[in-house]
């Protein structure tokens, strides 16, 4: 009956950890990558902001995806990343001192106040609050589970001689709960899985050394695992696992040492485990600060490599889809990628005009930003938890914005490419004002297309009413430019004349679905009154009329 306590508290602490992740993303969404990467303007300050994060998201496989998040989007470096998640080491250790300080025995009132806020307020940052504090009750409430279930196999001698021989082989603690952390994937059920023992009396100061420090290297290995996909996760990783072993080896080779420094903590087993379980990740950090370009080298050293390439490398990750705040950014930084493909497709197009070998490569291409669009498709219709309306919002703009990309990288396939082919084998020559005249179509195109992208990233009303300032514009130019062609038409062939005119409306149509584009982020975001801006105005040089 016990181990059936112990591991119905370790499953409610595991939901109680994925309830508080889900919480979390309700009270803050994206706003807790933004806050960090504001703060980290100095390893100290990266340090402290990663206390802070720890503290407000105790979750290590959280903290995991978010560092991992903050790496794809380039928002900050691997070294001060490094920094951060050392920072936020510490932070995950305040739920512990809270088992410490004997929280479980209010559990009641966080549970109460949870279900009220959670299940009854409209507002989803009340909801947020509430879920995060329901979800710390169910924590403590597995905890005292798991304490009530370690007490009752003390009625076992087998259990009590089964611990007994255990706290004489150290290593062996060490390695089993350094497992046992890998596949929990949270310091808070390890750690509170020892203090339930503990409590109990199973495990002793003698025991509780090596299952701290255990936890500790096994969160490593996680946080390893979650930035395994990129060369800099990978890297970041590394650097956290070793700084965390080679502080957690002095402890292990020198058991006298690290009994010394444990018995010095005032307080009673449980506080001096939850000061040492603190105390261990704090030295982790000040040890590395000063070492951290070293670091930064050796870990080069050990995994050296070039990363994949733009094209190779998908930014979608099927671990973060129950949290909507990570899933949205890694779709967005996706969209990025794709606008970026389509964009080398336009541009490559244009370089290599006249090269009907180009354009065939360039038709190749349209079939990879096929493929990103299904997958990004199938991977924001799956992110069906979003709470906040902003994030539904910025889920529907994602799969507006990617249909249009789809869109323009069709018509570079089977419109422009193959005007070029067509052309080149007709053997058509346009004229020298035909030319000209597609050549600012395409820079103004392009300039569109440079508008669209960013409003990815800046998400500005500006931006968006500028692009669809231009619209018509732009539109009024390429009636003149026809009308201007039409004088010239006893001048050139037949055939001449309809590349030509098909060019052009390929251009128009692609302008048409960067407008789109536009509309979305105007009408669909509760954009505040925006001041007059200038059109993105297109200087054509004027054409010779008759």
């Amino acid at each position: 009956m016990g181990l059936i306590e112990i591991f119905g508290g370790l499953g409610l602490t595991l939901f109680g950890i994925r309830f508080l992740r889900k919480g979390l993303d309700r009270l803050f969404g994206g706003n807790l990558v933004r806050w960090m990467s504001r703060m980290t303007a100095s390893p100290l300050k990266a340090f402290f902001g990663g206390i802070c994060a720890g503290t407000i998201a105790p979750s290590s496989t959280g903290l995991s995806l978010f560092t991992t998040q903050m790496l794809e989007q380039g928002r900050i470096n691997a070294r001060r990343m490094l920094v951060v998640l050392l920072g936020a080491n510490v932070g995950m250790t305040v739920t512990v001192q809270l088992l410490a300080f004997r929280v479980v025995d209010y559990v009641g009132l966080l549970l109460i106040f949870g279900v009220i806020t959670f299940q009854f307020l409209k507002r989803e940052t009340f909801r947020g609050v509430g879920q995060c504090v329901l979800s710390l009750g169910f924590v403590f409430l597995a905890i005292g589970m798991i304490s009530d279930g370690a007490a009752a196999m003390t009625a076992s001698p087998e259990w009590v001689e089964i611990f007994r021989i255990l706290q004489g082989h150290p290593w062996l603690i060490f390695l089993a709960v350094a497992a046992l952390a890998i596949v929990l994937q949270s310091s808070t059920a390890s750690i509170g899985l020892g203090i339930g023992l503990a409590s109990s009396g199973l495990l002793t100061a003698q025991g509780l050394l090596p299952w701290v420090v255990g936890t500790n290297v096994g969160l490593g290995v996680t946080s390893l695992l979650a930035g395994w996909n990129r060369l800099e996760g990978r890297r970041m990783g590394v650097a956290n696992l070793l700084l965390k072993i080679g502080v957690a080896l002095p402890f292990l080779l020198l058991p006298g040492l690290a009994q010394a420094l444990f018995d010095a903590v005032p307080g009673s087993l449980l506080r001096q485990t939850a000061v040492f379980h603190t105390g261990f990740n704090l030295l982790v950090g000040l040890v590395a600060l000063p070492l951290l370009g070293v670091v930064e080298r050796f870990c080069a050293f050990l995994l050296p490599g070039e990363e994949r390439s733009q094209e190779a490398r998908s930014f979608l990750d099927e671990s973060v889809l129950d949290t909507p705040s990570f899933a949205l950014a890694r779709a967005t930084r996706e969209t990025l990628r794709m606008s970026d493909h389509v964009r080398m497709m336009l541009e490559s197009f244009w370089a290599g005009r006249e090269s009907p070998e180009v354009a065939r490569r360039i038709q190749k291409e349209d079939d990879v930003v096929d493929r990103i669009n299904l997958q990004l498709k199938d991977y924001l219709c799956r992110i069906v938890d979003t709470h906040k309306s902003d994030d539904l919002h910025w889920q529907l703009t994602l799969l507006t914005f990617s249909n249009e990309l789809e869109s323009i990288g069709d018509l570079v396939d089977k419109h422009l490419c193959d005007l070029v082919i067509k052309q080149r084998n007709e053997g058509v020559v346009l004229t020298q004002e035909d030319q000209a005249d597609l050549a600012d179509a395409y820079h103004a195109v392009l300039t569109q297309f440079e508008i669209a992208g960013g409003l990815l990233t800046t998400r500005s009303a500006e931006d968006a009413e500028a692009l669809l300032a231009g619209k018509e514009p732009f539109n009024d130019w390429c009636r003149q430019i026809q009308r201007n062609h039409y004088n010239r038409l006893h001048t050139m062939s037949k055939n001449a004349s309809a590349i030509f005119l098909d060019y052009l409306n390929a251009f128009r149509r692609i302008s048409s679905h960067l407008s789109t584009i536009g509309y979305t982020f105007r009408r669909g975001t509760p954009f505040p009154p925006v001041r007059e801006v200038e059109p993105v105005v297109f200087h054509p040089r004027e054409a010779p009329s008759r």
